[in-house]
């Protein structure tokens, strides 16, 4: 045996490969067992929807809009941003494109009181009610006590249209009586909280259909989307707690400082109790965010953890104060972008979109924005994009939203190439000499 292992040693030692010894198997850290712990939960998840009934699906896209919601307007600022003309010139731009007349037409109508009530508070419903009685005089000296908004006898007329054509749209889509659709509303709503009015804002228009879709529609997933430039405060403490509805934001953070002023907007912020991983923010650091940035953002995050939760049905909270030219927002998407943006939505949830107005404030960069993605939903192509790419700055908030996720998702917890060592490193010059020594080498005539 002596003989066996001496011969052993040096012929292992004329070789080039070293010798291997056996080590104790590592083990593995708290982080890696929780991811390791969400691999196999959402493994089983996906063998359980596999095994799901398609919802049916309807035909046509839904258009939902009137003309009184134009009647809540400022009693002290014509000037203000939030004015009755963004959905007159919303709704003009559909007409004149003849993108409306492609649209079927859904019946406006007031929400309910239990459908306010399945978000805001009964209290809160009442006194946004009473705004039709109350004076002129009276009206002026209450916006003074709320967070940015305006009042007048009509608003409450207003906010209950907004909600309840919003509520119509979304439940015709989820019945399968439409296959998507568009609501031309206003008030927007994703800043109003449970108690409280907030931003422009009075009644949670996707809060409270996202949540009739699955107390009272019988959906188990929805995903709502906000891709207005402020944080959706409202809608995100309406549903930390409920994994059946999936938050994701993104907007300009600006670390906190940006409307609405709060780290709730944070990426730190990714649910409570059981529905952890429910939340996500992406919050940029600073304006100037284009195009790319927001393309990065859906193909790098937003799609992979959609396809892994699985919604049966997708709310867009539409802002369009993140496109080019909007005064408050000081971002960059084109029209275009828009259109891609809702393009790449429409392989989730069998195509069962419904695109919700919320803010945006320059006329013309609203308009064209909304018909670009009531075009692609009406089954148009988007416009091509040139070359575009994510910024440093986008990547950076990306991934941190990325890492604070990693727990929840099996698409967090893998962050690409860069940590799989199996993948070997390619070397061109090499690949170049197989290629001119295939060139030189003659044809062989024969046939076998």
């Amino acid at each position: 045996n002596n003989n066996n292992n001496n011969n052993n040693s040096s012929s292992s030692n004329s070789s080039s490969k070293p010798s291997s010894t056996v080590s104790a198997k590592p083990k593995l850290k708290k982080d890696e067992l929780a991811i390791a712990f969400s691999k196999i939960k959402a493994y089983n998840i996906t063998i359980e929807r596999t095994h799901e009934p398609l919802l049916p699906v309807g035909h046509g896209t839904g258009l939902v809009y009137d003309a009184r919601m134009c009647q809540h307007h400022s009693l002290t600022d014509d000037a203000h941003p939030e004015s009755p003309l963004r959905i007159k010139a919303i709704y003009n731009m559909l007409v004149e494109k003849r993108l409306a007349e492609r649209c079927v037409t859904v019946p406006s109508r007031e929400a309910t009181q239990e459908e306010i009530c399945s978000v805001h508070s009964e209290t809160y419903r009442q006194l946004v009610q009473a705004l039709d009685k109350v004076p002129e005089k009276s009206s002026k000296s209450l916006e003074r006590l709320y967070d940015s908004i305006y009042l007048n006898k009509r608003t409450g007329l207003a906010a209950r249209i907004s909600a309840g054509s919003t509520v119509e749209l979304v439940t015709r889509i989820a019945q399968g009586k439409l296959k998507n659709g568009v609501a031309v509303v206003r008030p927007p709503g994703h800043h109003a909280e449970r108690f409280s009015s907030k931003g422009f804002c009075f009644f949670n228009n996707v809060a409270i259909a996202a949540r009739i879709a699955v107390d009272k529609l019988g959906l188990k997933r929805v995903l709502v989307l906000d891709w207005d430039i402020h944080h959706g405060n409202g809608t995100q403490h309406m549903f930390e707690d409920d994994k059946r509805i999936f938050y994701f934001s993104v907007h300009r953070y600006d670390h906190g400082r940006f409307y609405p002023s709060s780290v709730d907007g944070g990426p730190k912020e990714v649910g409570i109790d059981k529905a952890k991983g429910y939340n996500m923010n992406v919050g940029w650091n600073g304006g100037g965010m284009g195009d790319g940035d927001y393309l990065g953002v859906f193909h790098q995050l937003l799609l992979p953890v959609a396809y892994e939760f699985a919604p049966q049905l997708v709310i867009i909270s539409a802002g369009f104060d993140s496109a080019r030219g909007d005064p408050l927002g000081g971002c960059d998407i084109s029209p275009a972008g828009f259109a891609h943006m809702t393009h790449s939505l429409m392989a989730l949830a069998q195509g069962k979109i419904a695109l919700v107005l919320e803010g945006g404030y320059d006329l013309s960069a609203i308009s064209h924005s909304f018909a670009a993605c009531t075009a692609v939903l009406l089954g148009d192509p988007p416009q091509m994009l040139g070359r575009i790419s994510a910024s440093k700055r986008a990547t950076r908030s990306i991934h941190d939203t990325k890492r604070q996720h990693a727990p929840y998702w099996t698409c967090c917890a893998q962050s690409g190439i860069d940590r799989a060592p199996h993948f070997a490193s390619i070397d061109k010059a090499s690949l170049i000499e197989e290629e001119d020594e295939e060139e030189e080498s003659p044809e062989d005539d024969e046939v076998e």
